[in-house]
């Protein structure tokens, strides 16, 4: 039983651990408890990924009291009954939390019903629910080395492996000046604001741009070019394959999600980080450092940005051999192992022992 939901961050890993648990074994039976609310409910339905799946209705906690707290709390009483309910039924061997507000729920339950248990986190620190449910779960599995302990295991972020696999004849540079800008599954203003601003900087330079919006500010977005030419300029409210248009660009500019930097890491792609400055314990400018400490990314803070800044970085990136060159080779390095092999290992060890 897998569990998780808030961003499709949370869901995109397990896509691969459930291909290779059914070729291990194709009868097994491999079920989800994920959130009613958001696009990853979408994604789970029409992925065909789970003999059956459930959906409680979750939302995480505001960081100031409120009366929406005491919502919050509520339903995830009624999430934890649920989700005792719905084991009691499933029965299964293990579950598996992947992050997000509704994990917390059914991982606190399957500890109740004596399951085992295990989470998975993708960032390089701790997500609230994770940071709650490491110390009663029986195995942590880890993207990044963040702590030392007996249940811990650093198995890497399984969508990598996934990518690299799916696309390993296809990853190499690209020579035409192309560049996707994506503000991460829900979009940035921010990012969407820059790049729409610079649009003709663009066009001079004979930089071609696809620039993901979001779904929720795409139609303003669109308004704002409209009755304007697009040659060189294209603007998307949402891809569901991402790695697909970062193979035909040759910088990739994104917020630092740790399924995005996995999927850049996989496909060995030149990329501008700019991390957002509104997640839990400010984990995408970690995760965005551990790529930018080994000189395998360039970061900038959303408060250090401005229009003649990232232009600079953009044509610097896409136009700079040397500098280039030396980012590849990092990401090359760093683009090893098999992290979905490492997952689906403990999940056995687990089930057998």
């Amino acid at each position: 039983m897998f569990t998780g939901g808030g961003t499709l961050g949370h869901i995109l890993p397990i896509d691969p651990v459930t291909r290779a648990l059914r070729a291990e074994n194709p009868g097994v039976g491999i079920y989800f408890i994920g959130t009613t609310r958001g696009m990853e409910r979408e994604y789970v339905e029409k992925s065909g990924l789970f003999t059956r799946a459930f959906y409680l209705d979750s939302q995480g906690f505001q960081r100031r009291m409120t009366l929406a707290n005491a919502v919050t709390l509520y339903k995830h009483f009624r999430n934890y009954k649920q989700s005792k309910r719905i084991l009691r039924e499933i029965k299964p061997d293990i579950v598996v939390g992947m992050g997000g507000y509704v994990s917390g729920a059914v991982v606190r339950a399957a500890l109740a019903l004596k399951i085992r248990t295990a989470i998975h986190e993708q960032n390089s620190v701790y997500g609230l629910t994770n940071r709650v449910l490491r110390r009663r779960v029986d195995k942590v599995l880890l993207s990044y080395d963040i702590e030392k302990s007996e249940k811990c295991v650093l198995v890497g972020n399984p969508r990598e492996s996934e990518i690299r696999a799916r696309y390993r004849d296809r990853i190499g540079a690209v020579a035409e000046k192309t560049v996707l800008i994506v503000g991460g599954s829900r979009g940035a203003a921010r990012i969407n604001d820059l790049a729409l601003g610079l649009r003709e900087k663009f066009r001079e330079r004979r930089i071609r741009t696809w620039l993901v919006t979001g779904r929720d500010y795409y139609r303003e977005n669109a308004e704002r070019l409209a009755g304007m030419s697009d040659e060189g300029f294209e603007i998307i409210p949402f891809v569901t394959d991402l790695p697909e248009l970062m193979l035909k660009a040759r910088l990739v500019v994104s917020r630092a999600g740790a399924t995005t930097i996995a999927e850049i890491t996989a496909l060995e792609k030149v990329c501008l980080l700019i991390p957002s400055p509104y997640v839990t314990g400010n984990h995408q400018e970690k995760n965005a450092l551990a790529l930018a400490s080994r000189g395998a990314a360039v970061m900038i803070r959303e408060t250090e940005l401005n229009g003649e800044g990232f232009f600079m970085a953009v044509t610097e990136l896409l136009e700079n051999e040397p500098v280039r060159k030396r980012i590849l080779n990092n990401l090359a390095f760093l683009a090893k192992g098999d992290a979905c092999a490492q997952f689906v290992n403990q999940l056995n060890e687990m089930i057998v022992t």
